[in-house]
């Protein structure tokens, strides 16, 4: 094998790859504009519904008011952020449709023995319904809640009062916690559990067409046989074009990196303030230079594995057929770092796409165990130099090459 044809390929199947519209826009413009866009989008939309759902007064219905505890009917009352409706005004549907066809926020359900029973001193019980599907009716329930449980306390301290007794004897003793979790564990917690699934995809994603397109793409185009003829062997002909898929993989992953970690940064942070604290920190180069060790062999699996079904493939459309079919097999165990309570062990560690996900979760959340990265980059290098050598003899069977 001469490196000096497999540079040559490899020049002229990354030009002609960089000339191919699909492939700039899975590599380059999805990540570095679509993410950032969409997660604006998504924040500011949240944001904004958010902050509308909060102005508004929660329309409330109560039935057997008249058995309420003066004191708390008047706290209802002064409630400037719920608003009562007559229940005779749902007669024609019934409160419960009413409530979930949304033409009010919550039920509260008062029974008849309700203030008879807190005169007494006796257990006491109020019902609230509501539709947890809902945004507003969940902030009306959460709104009833907070006043009926100051209501609560309230009442605690009268009849404590009452008896002449301190209310701090409800509190003996106090229980403080404190998060010693540093600030990286507490991002990789949170942020770790998103990355190494996108940034997979969209690896898989940013190899996927040029695999396809010098495969599949060349045989519909009739440019296979002239490369086939040159004085390049059919392994440098192979690495060439092995390559090629690799390094649009790899970029598509570092873009994608970058541009979500910018995304969540500035703009997530408007959402969720305590969130945005933790996102406020800076990926050490250690952690991208693990990243990059980790993906690095991953998408030399992509690369074989796409090579060898689009080559297989009559045309361009049946490699994209076979090819979303295989997205399966990548979205399934990528989804892994999203799972809670998963973490790598010897197993997990030799399967591809799953230990790649859970060492890139646990690198940015910098609790990094060495002895399971060595086991998976050498089992994803195996994996990945196996997937070239069947890349290779699948080139190799003239039936493949010509199956038109």
């Amino acid at each position: 094998m001469r490196i000096s044809n497999v540079v040559t390929i490899f020049r002229k199947e990354l030009t002609d790859t960089l000339r191919d519209r699909r492939t700039l826009i899975f590599m380059l413009l999805v990540p570095i504009v679509a993410i950032p866009l969409l997660m604006m989008g998504m924040s500011k939309l949240m944001i904004s519904q958010i902050t509308k759902v909060q102005k508004e007064t929660s329309r409330i219905v109560i039935t057997g008011r008249e058995w309420l505890p003066s004191e708390l009917d008047s706290m209802f009352t002064a409630a400037t952020d719920l608003t009562f409706i007559d229940a005779s005004t749902f007669a024609d549907t019934g409160l419960i449709e009413a409530l979930q066809l949304g033409r009010y926020e919550a039920l509260v359900a008062v029974p008849d023995s309700f203030a008879t029973h807190l005169q007494m001193e006796r257990s006491a019980g109020i019902e609230i319904k509501c539709d947890r599907a809902e945004l507003r009716s969940e902030q009306a329930e959460d709104r009833l809640v907070d006043l009926l449980d100051d209501y609560r306390a309230l009442l605690v301290e009268h009849r404590l009062t009452e008896r002449e007794v301190d209310v701090a004897i409800l509190e003996p003793f106090e229980v403080n916690c404190e998060n010693v979790a540093p600030m990286q564990k507490m991002v990789g917690e949170k942020l770790g559990m998103m990355l190494p699934y996108l940034i997979i995809i969209m690896c898989f994603m940013g190899a996927m067409y040029p695999a396809i397109d010098l495969t599949a793409g060349e045989k519909e185009r009739g440019t296979l046989e002239t490369l086939l003829v040159s004085p390049a062997a059919r392994i440098e002909f192979v690495i060439g074009k092995f390559l090629v898929v690799v390094v649009t993989g790899l970029v598509a992953a570092l873009l994608s990196l970058g541009s979500l970690v910018f995304s969540m940064k500035y703009m997530v942070d408007q959402l969720v303030a305590q969130v945005g604290s933790m996102l406020a920190m800076e990926f050490e180069a250690s952690t991208i230079v693990l990243i990059v060790l980790v993906v690095l062999p991953l998408v030399g699996i992509f690369a074989g594995v796409l090579l060898s079904v689009s080559i297989f493939a009559r045309s361009f459309k049946e490699a994209q057929s076979y090819v979303t079919a295989l997205n399966m097999a990548v979205i399934l165990p990528a989804f892994v770092s999203i799972l809670p309570g998963v973490e790598l062990d010897y197993t997990l560690a030799m399967i591809p796409v799953v230990n790649a996900s859970l060492i890139m979760k646990e690198a940015i959340s910098g609790t990094i165990m060495w002895n399971y990265v060595i086991v998976a980059l050498l089992s994803n290098s195996i994996l990945a130099a196996l997937s070239l050598v069947f890349c290779k003899k699948w080139f190799e069977r003239e039936s493949v090459i010509f199956r038109m």
